[in-house]
């Protein structure tokens, strides 16, 4: 069988169906085969608990189009998210959906004209900026404004060489050496051509579902905000280090254990 890592690297986002009853160690087992598990900002563990019943309307960052960490100087490695609970519909359709964009794919594709704009430049990604629209946590004081980390539009991705777009709205606050209105006008061209319906993939979660993405390749957004009253879903998250594992060594992803019901 392919290294699971050289298959990340070819497809951006690979999917284990029924990994019924996983506990915490087999997820974190299952993210380090791709890097080595860090905590996500402001928390302590490298496993986090993703519950969302009945949120807030405030946008977050996970609302918008964005890449794991890109606001470090380090950007984040591979993501797993496991799903724990899955909300349905009366009919049996998932609520909760994630989308993910080929930001590869969209590089590839650049016409022309949008490629010579953006060549050569820089961004400026923050945690505050969430859509231009100030977290909470932030505008109140709660938490020092972060500093800037700057990365090529066009980016190599570590793991593969490829080119991608790196810019997204949940993170990135301007193009750097461009007047306002001109950095504005390239994101929203950038962002706009890269969420096109050929490079876009919306994945309906699966109860034991193990999903693992390249944030060096793709882009990706939570669709939790359209969940209706009372539905509730439950995920299990791990962020690794940038860039992730570069070696290709053989390595197992762990076989769902049934019988649990996989909660802590």
């Amino acid at each position: 069988m392919p290294d699971r890592r050289l298959l990340l690297r070819e497809h951006g986002v690979l999917l284990f169906r029924s990994q019924h009853g996983l506990a915490e160690p087999d997820v974190l087992d299952a993210a380090s085969v791709f890097g080595e598990p860090v905590p996500s900002a402001g928390m302590e563990l490298p496993l986090a608990y993703y519950v969302v019943k009945d949120r807030s309307p405030e946008l977050r960052p996970e609302d918008a189009w964005h890449s794991d960490n890109s606001f470090m100087s380090l950007p984040g490695g591979p993501t797993v998210l496991y799903a724990v609970k899955v909300p349905v519909s009366a009919d049996g359709q998932p609520f909760g959906d994630t989308l993910f964009a080929d930001a590869a794919a969209a590089a590839d594709g650049l016409p022309a004209p949008l490629r010579r704009r953006a060549e050569g430049r820089r961004a400026a990604h923050n945690a505050a900026h969430n859509c231009g629209v100030a977290l909470s946590e932030y505008a109140s004081g709660q938490k020092e404004l972060p500093p800037d980390a700057e990365h090529p539009v066009l980016r190599r991705n570590p793991l593969s060489d490829r080119e991608a777009l790196f810019v997204s709205p949940a993170y990135t606050r301007r193009v750097v050496g461009l007047p306002p209105e001109a950095s504005a006008s390239l994101l929203r061209d950038l962002l706009g051509h890269a969420t096109r319906p050929e490079f876009v993939h919306r994945h309906r979660w699966c109860e034991g579902d193990l999903l693992v993405w390249d944030n060096g390749r793709v882009l990706h957004k939570a669709t939790t905000l359209e969940m209706p009253p009372g539905a509730e879903r439950v995920m299990w998250r791990v962020q690794s280090r940038g860039p992730g594992i570069v070696e290709t060594p053989e390595a197992r992803m762990p076989r769902g254990r049934r019988g649990s019901d996989g909660s802590k």
